[in-house]
Parts: structure tokens; C-alpha cells; sequence
């Protein structure tokens, strides 16, 4: 099986060819080179496709369609598999919503925008806040929350939960003056907060 020009220029610079397409979850995790970036590139001939539900991983890989939520979930789980440690993180911006997996071992993310790229880990320090800026960059937008979560039962549980700084505007600072003014600032929320 032959990799477009793209993909193989930077695959030849990465030092291996993997196939256009990524196969099975028991082909993905039995390959005995897998790493972030390797999986990742396995991804690059897949088509975006927006869905309102995460797909199963056997119908992800053979439609070879599908979402941010399908790639990053499945990255996770066959990555966390092999020792690596993972976390899903779901950034939610002004008119979008944009789920990756960071890998601590890889000092970066996973992004399934970033599928094809010769170098396809963003870096990242892994806090919530960097990872959400790096996204929201991406997007042009601006972050309004970034959550770690995981899926139990095919439902959402939220471990941590931050929001970008508040920006107040000058007038606002002027007339900021009691004890009782509060200004937010990044927050942590941890617990299981289940969200439907």
C-alpha cells in the first residue's frame, strides 16, 4: 500500500511508512510501533464528518469518517493501553466545541485536525488552560471552558473544569471597589459532575 506524497515525505522524515488508512482497533493495537505520532498519522486519509454522538471505534475505522470525539476517544484508550498516560479534554468555544487527548510521555496533544501534519503532537505544558488556548488559536476563537473528562457508560464524567480569566472591561475596573467585588479567574472544579 502506497502513502500520498504528503504523507509519505513526512513519514520518510519520521523514519516509516504506515498505511493510508488505520485498519481495526486489534490491527491498531497489536502494531507493536505504535506511538502518539505514528497513530495519529495513521488517521490522515480519514474524512471529517460531524456527528451529534461518538461513533463506535469499529465504525470510526471502517467508514474512515468522523469527528474529533471518535479520534481522541479511541487515541486514549489504545494508548492508555500501551502505558502511556492519557487524558481527554474537551475545549468549548464560541461557536465550537473541539475535543483532544493529551499525552503526558509526548509532552502535547493529539489533535484530530492535525491528522496529516509532519509533525502532528502540539506541544504542551498539559494544563487545561494551555491546551485551551492552543485550540482556541487554532479555531480563531476564544475558550470559554476546558474540561478533563472520561467516558463511563457512554456518558460524560467531568474531572476538572477551568475558565479563561474574566476580562473586565476599563469602566468596569473603575467602579470595582468593595471587599465583596469578586473577580474570576481560572477554577478548578473536581468531582464527577455528570452532564446529559
Amino acid at each position: 500500500m502506497s502513502c500520498s506524497l504528503l504523507a509519505l515525505a513526512g513519514l520518510i522524515a519520521a523514519g516509516f511508512c504506515t498505511p493510508a488508512h488505520a485498519g481495526t482497533v486489534s490491527t491498531l493495537a497489536g502494531n507493536a510501533d505504535l506511538t502518539p505520532g505514528s497513530l495519529l498519522r495513521s488517521f490522515a486519509g480519514f474524512t471529517f464528518e460531524l456527528s451529534a454522538q461518538p461513533q463506535d471505534a469499529e465504525t470510526f475505522l471502517q467508514r474512515q469518517r468522523g469527528d474529533c470525539d471518535d479520534f481522541a476517544s479511541l487515541a486514549s484508550r489504545l494508548l492508555s493501553d500501551r502505558g502511556y498516560k492519557t487524558k481527554l479534554v474537551v475545549v468549548m468555544m464560541e461557536q465550537q466545541t473541539h475535543v483532544v487527548c493529551y499525552v503526558e510521555e509526548a509532552h502535547g496533544f493529539l489533535d484530530f485536525n492535525h491528522r496529516a501534519d509532519a509533525q502532528p503532537i502540539i506541544k504542551s505544558d498539559g494544563s487545561l488552560e494551555n491546551i485551551a488556548h492552543q485550540v482556541a488559536r487554532d479555531f480563531r476563537s476564544r475558550w470559554l471552558t476546558a474540561s478533563e473528562f472520561r467516558y463511563e457508560n457512554d456518558l460524560p464524567v467531568y474531572l476538572e473544569t477551568v475558565f479563561p480569566p474574566a476580562r473586565l472591561t476599563p469602566a468596569a475596573k473603575q467602579t470595582s471597589h468593595g471587599t465583596n467585588d469578586v473577580i474570576l479567574g481560572s477554577a478548578g472544579v473536581v468531582g464527577s459532575n455528570r452532564y446529559r
